[in-house]
């Protein structure tokens, strides 16, 4: 179908058609979600199935099914200057909590663990509940305690039914001078979706504004601004009810597509319409029937800006072929607005012009536009210098390009909210307290261990990672605290001995005060555990205090008088082996000495702690590695890599498996990698196959392509300059600056270059090619720039947003449009074109001139141009 005869059937249904647009979007509106409660903030969920991280998240499940997540909210409580988390000065452990800070996490951690508090909470770890928590979880200063609270996976929001009841209890409940804070992966994620929501807002409601203050100055109407803003708000309304329904169990879809939809649909959709509008003011100036200069004006630029609207669309659904789902699922949603943006332009708003006809212009009348003399001037100016021009633009501009090309990138989500988060303040105050790498560690899971051997190997991989560059410590079954934590080297022999001994020895372990039944089992644990020693170590078989050992746990009563005997024999058993190389045993082989309900806490603490790192099975074991730096800096990232290129000589016939937020950090930056690559390749394909149909050129879509990357080039440059110096963003632009602001530029500089390039092909048939490309540059400059303005505007609504990352991608694509529009449109490709003569449009040859083609008014312009 022509675009004249969908002008005319438009003008014919009009009254329908504005009808059954009202109708649509009322009916999505009503039946679809709202995207915002849909989209997603959890960057693991967009990784590729295939990813590193992915994997090692089902490794970890299906090893320890019963383990909690990760600690998904932690709270951080930071006590007076001049008091402390515990009472150190003398005092003896459970003594030492009586302090206001250990009193109120106290009742804090009592509250999460009661039915009173959250649902969804799975497990809290009190600071504390015993020394040896205290160890990891509070500050050398003994000023800040973090307490970890598990919380379950499930599709709620998380602030309202989770941090908020935690935030009003601490509220209600903190004493003075002590400062509390809510952080953790959770609480960011959450913390991210409330300023992905404001952000929204706040874009929209500037967008708006921008968009009718700009329509109001262009056309000088209050009623022209109300067709594009009403298109678009159309457009905007139904594509944001069909991805909400997408996003709703179909497929997962970024919050950043929710903002996204806003600048895309208002600044290409409103420049469709501008477009339209003053085409529709032009033919209207010639003619008084309302329904032709319709009809006239879409068959004129209908293929335009279908052009126009393909490129966008192509170079947005090629993003669909990139791994991150930020991208492939943000990529197609704003396709569809862009479609929906474009079948707008094409029906709803030629329907409305027909209906309206010259009032569209009230108070004013429809006229010609007068040609510009600032375009006049530098269209000579391009005409007579073209290699000057080109020569210029380019040392201008290679400098920040090259800076651009080589800029760090920041992975860091939490760099992208404000400082006066409660989730980034509770973060700040851990990394300047108890280190970042506490907030976020990484968890090595080994599966499919031999039991036999499997503490020999413990020992062996926790030495070679505590010898990696980026590890400062290693938490294992060896090492449950840690290298300096009061308990070490637990799978050692001689350990072990001494800690048998201290749990004889204790208080809580009077066995008058023990039932026969758990006695007995007790005693025949123990003298399991001597017999299993005796055949690991034929050395020490005949050790005498082996043999008393072995001798007293064979009665239970000769055990009882002579306990003193015991424990020389203990000590004297473990000086034996601390000469033995490799004293090894697993600790599993002591559930059975102490059964966790004996009555001992020592015995109930060591069976959490095989709970803790080895599987129920036995046969698979992990480890927790705490990172040097920040959880998302490149140096952490790195040292991910080494531990995996470490751990995977470990993996033998099962599997080997690095968990945790900077694994999945490493996974998001290697993934990018590979995406912006892909995203260049495929993106600069698609575009130049839609401009070869176009232009039937192999030679112009090349370089409309390469000044666009020369522009995208050097508004990265440009970017991580400004940003640098005025904003003080030291850590480098969002990892989603590079690949976002390609595709927007790219699509939308090409499209510039489209509506440029499609009045040369009209003019250069009858006025040759420098006359021609003068007369299109003059023609179509005031026009383009008010577009380019509108859409920069539109995306520098961004910076308004809570989310530094979305004001670096408004700031980069508003610099850029505006940089692609007045400098690279109006004379780098005018310049090149005119260098280039008849090869620009090799091998389809110069367009030929055709009547029809030529404006009334287009040869009262400009007079001919001479250059050098």
């Amino acid at each position: 179908m022509s675009f004249e005869r969908i002008g005319a059937l438009m003008v014919r249904w009009r009254y329908p058609v504005v009808a059954f647009w009202i109708i649509i979007v009322v009916a999505i509106t009503l039946a679809a979600p709202n995207l915002s409660d849909v989209a997603t903030t959890d960057q693991a969920t967009l990784l590729p199935q295939d990813a590193p991280f992915n994997h090692a998240v089902r490794v970890h499940q299906a090893a320890f099914p019963n383990a909690s997540n990760n600690a998904g909210i932690v709270i951080v409580v930071e006590a007076p200057a001049n008091s402390g988390i515990l009472n150190r000065d003398g005092a003896t452990f459970p003594e030492q909590t009586a302090t206001d800070a250990g009193t109120f996490i106290t009742a804090l951690t009592d509250w999460l663990a009661s039915d009173a508090a959250p649902e969804r909470i799975t497990d809290v770890i009190s600071p504390v509940s015993s020394s040896q928590v205290a160890d990891m979880t509070i500050d050398a200063n003994n000023q800040v305690a973090m307490i970890p609270v598990g919380v379950a996976d499930g599709d709620i929001e998380i602030s309202k039914t989770v941090v908020d009841p935690i935030r009003e209890w601490i509220d209600a409940n903190q004493p003075q001078g002590i400062s509390s804070y809510i952080t953790g992966s959770k609480a960011i994620a959450s913390a991210f979706a409330e300023a992905a929501i404001s952000t929204v807002e706040s874009t929209l409601i500037v967008t708006v504004v921008l968009v009718i203050a700009l329509l109001l100055l262009i056309y000088r109407s209050p009623v022209s601004p109300i067709i594009p803003l009403a298109a678009v708000t159309l457009s905007y309304l139904i594509t944001r009810g069909i991805v909400a329904v997408l996003a709703n169990g179909v497929i997962a879809v970024s919050n950043y597509a929710d903002i996204l939809l806003v600048v895309i649909i208002y600044g290409a959709g409103t420049d469709y319409c501008l477009f339209l509008i003053s085409r529709f003011r032009e033919e209207m100036a010639d003619q008084t029937n309302a329904q032709a200069a319709t009809v006239s004006t879409i068959k004129k630029v209908g293929e335009t800006i279908s052009s126009s609207a393909g490129t966008i669309f192509v170079g947005f659904m090629t993003m669909i072929f990139a791994k991150f789902g930020v991208f492939n699922t943000s990529g197609p949603a704003l396709a569809i607005g862009v479609i929906i943006s474009l079948v707008a332009g094409l029906t709803f708003v030629p329907a409305i012009l027909s209906i309206l006809g010259d009032r569209a212009f009230w108070p004013g009348k429809a006229r010609h536009r007068s040609a510009g003399a600032f375009y006049v001037r530098i269209s000579k100016l391009v005409s007579r210098y073209p290699l000057r021009v080109v020569f210029l633009i380019i040392l201008i501009m290679m400098p920040l390009a090259v800076y651009g090309a080589n800029a760090p990138l920041n992975y860091n989500s939490l760099a992208d909210l404000p400082p006066t988060i409660d989730a980034k303040q509770g973060f700040e105050v851990l990394k300047k307290s108890l280190g970042p790498g506490n907030l976020a560690p990484l968890t090595v899971v080994m599966t499919n261990r031999d039991p036999a051997a499997m503490s020999a190997e413990m020992v062996q991989l926790e030495s070679e990672l505590l010898a990696l560059d980026g590890v400062t410590d290693v938490r294992s079954l060896n090492d449950p605290l840690g290298r300096n934590g009061e308990m070490t080297r637990m799978l050692r022999v001689d350990t072990q001995l001494r800690l048998i001994g201290q749990m004889l020895n204790t208080q809580g372990m009077d066995l008058q005060s023990l039932d026969m039944q758990a006695a007995m089992t007790a005693f025949t644990g123990m003298g399991g555990y001597m017999e299993k020693i005796a055949a690991m170590f034929p050395e020490v078989a005949d050790d005498p205090n082996l043999t008393t050992l072995r001798e007293l746990f064979g009665n239970i009563l000769s055990f009882a008088q002579r306990r003193d005997e015991a424990q020389l024999a203990f000590e004297g058993l473990a000086a034996r082996f601390e000469t033995i190389e490799n004293p090894y045993i697993s600790l599993s082989e002591l559930t059975a000495l102490m059964p966790a309900d004996s009555g001992n806490s020592e015995a109930a603490a060591l069976t959490q702690l095989i709970d803790q790192y080895v599987s129920p099975d036995g046969t698979s074991y992990r480890m927790t590695v705490i990172l040097n730096d920040d959880p998302s800096s490149a140096s952490a990232l790195d040292t991910v890599h080494r531990i995996r290129a470490l751990v995977e000589g470990y993996k033998n016939n099962g599997e080997a498996v690095v968990d945790g937020l900077s694994a999945m950090t490493a996974d998001l930056r290697d993934t990018l990698s590979s995406d912006m690559v892909l995203t260049i390749g495929m993106v600069s394909l698609g575009i130049f196959i839609v401009l070869l149909i176009m232009l039937r050129s192999v030679v112009a879509p090349l370089y409309l392509i390469l000044t666009v990357g020369l522009s995208y080039s050097f508004t990265m440059g440009l970017t991580a300059l400004v940003f640098r110096v005025f904003f003080g963003v030291e850590d480098g632009l969002a990892f989603i600056i590079p690949v976002f602001s390609f595709v927007f530029l790219v699509a939308l500089g090409v499209d510039y270059s489209i509506f440029l390039i499609g009045r040369v092909k009209e003019e250069i048939g009858h006025r040759g090619i420098r006359d021609g490309i003068h007369e299109a540059v003059v023609a179509t400059g005031p026009i383009i720039t008010s577009a380019g303005i509108i859409l920069a505007g539109t995306f520098g609504a961004m910076m308004f947003g809570a989310i530094t990352a979305l004001a670096e991608l408004g700031f980069s694509v508003a610099v850029g449009v505006l940089i692609d529009t007045l400098v690279v449109r109006t004379m780098l490709v005018p310049a090149l074109t005119l260098l280039l003569g008849k090869w620009a449009w090799w091998p389809g040859g110069i367009p030929k001139a055709k009547a029809a083609d030529l404006p009334e008014s287009a040869s009262k312009l400009t007079a001919p141009v001479t250059g050098d």
